[in-house]
């Protein structure tokens, strides 16, 4: 038997193609085709029910979403190679989308199978054994504080026994569940890039960490923001400008500037060692580098009081706090952080000389 391939079949053909050729090498977890996005739109396309993934997207992407699926069943029974041709359009519709509405780029769909690294699988275990065990075997493999990560693991698990076609709920498991794998991906990579610098740069002698308490604020800092870049419209935008400027000014505090107070009570006590020479290193950085650090925090201000500004006008409190307390946390590490930790160099440079 022979079907006669209809335009508007022929088009999407074309679509697909294009898609494909497009695709570039990208290692987010949602692009995969073993990805939770793909899985929904399987799962959809079998049980005819758009609601399954109209949680991955927005309101303003619902009919793009829903005139995708209704073109992609309206072929799918024609022969098995249209249906794997329709489905693979259904597929590369949703996951666009729903990068768009994540505000992240779209490089086409990637092979199931790849490796993740050990954060994703982790985080993904945690959520289908309801048991924060493995995320927090990673965490602490990496000497990572898990109280952030803790509660916003409960946040998933909260919001994880939703109706199936209550969409609204669906849509805060998946913002729940965005939020917990970026902020558990950043931190993870974020402390494994640490480790490798202080290799680098000569710390390996002894190891010198970062105070908790100050660690803890950092990570609630971090998650706050997270949480924010995964709202919708302008908000949004403004989150994302802040953590642009943000994420690589935390990352040389927590290589250079915070480090050294870890020396503080020991120091105070009268307990020096030679081997807290290696510090030295990360002081002389900091004190060297302490005009451009100074500079970035009036960019990150300038960015913070943009962002309070759209909190404020949509009414979002919590972010408006947000931005007073990172704008305060930035003015003690300017008065005290800073100049505490280059002091710490200086006196190991009269004990130890």
């Amino acid at each position: 038997m022979t079907h006669t391939i209809s335009k508007p079949l022929k088009l999407l053909a074309v679509t697909v193609v294009f898609f494909l050729l497009a695709s570039t090498e990208s290692f987010a977890h949602c692009d995969g085709l073993d990805g939770p996005v793909v899985k929904a739109a399987r799962q959809a396309l079998e049980t005819k029910n758009v609601n399954l993934v109209l949680i991955w997207v927005g309101k303003n992407d619902e009919n793009a979403i829903k005139e995708a699926f209704q073109k992609t069943l309206a072929v799918r029974n024609i022969s098995k190679e249209v249906q794997e041709m329709a489905d693979m359009y259904f597929f590369e519709t949703l996951v666009r989308l729903h990068r768009a509405g994540e505000g992240e780029p779209y490089n086409g769909l990637k092979p199931a199978g790849r490796d993740l690294g050990p954060v994703i699988p982790a985080a993904d275990l945690s959520i289908e054994k309801n048991s924060f065990d493995p995320i927090n075997n990673v965490f602490t493999k990496a000497n990572l504080s898990t109280q952030e990560i803790k509660k916003l693991f409960s946040e998933v698990i909260e919001t994880k026994n939703y109706e199936p076609n209550n969409v609204e709920a669906g849509r805060k498991y998946v913002k729940a569940y965005v939020t917990f794998l970026h902020f558990a991906e950043e931190n993870y990579e974020s402390a494994i890039k640490h480790q490798e610098e202080k290799h680098e740069i000569g710390v390996i002698s002894m190891e010198i960490s970062i105070p908790r308490s100050l660690k803890i604020e950092h990570e609630a800092l971090h998650a706050v923001l997270a949480k924010a870049t995964k709202e919708e419209g302008e908000i949004s935008v403004a989150a994302k400008q802040v953590a642009k400027i943000l994420h690589g000014h935390f990352v040389k505090e927590e290589e250079i500037a915070l480090p050294p107070l870890g020396l503080l009570t020991d120091l105070a006590k009268g307990h020096i060692i030679e081997d807290m020479k290696s510090v030295l290193s990360m002081t002389d950085k900091l004190k060297a580098d302490l005009p451009h650090m100074l500079e970035e925090h009036k960019q990150i201000v300038q960015a913070l009081d943009k962002f309070a500004d759209i909190a404020k006008k949509l009414k979002r409190m919590e972010y408006v706090d947000f931005a007073e307390n990172l704008k305060l946390h930035a003015k003690t590490e300017e008065e005290v952080m800073y100049p505490a930790a280059i002091l710490v160099g200086e006196y190991l440079k009269l004990k130890l000389h």
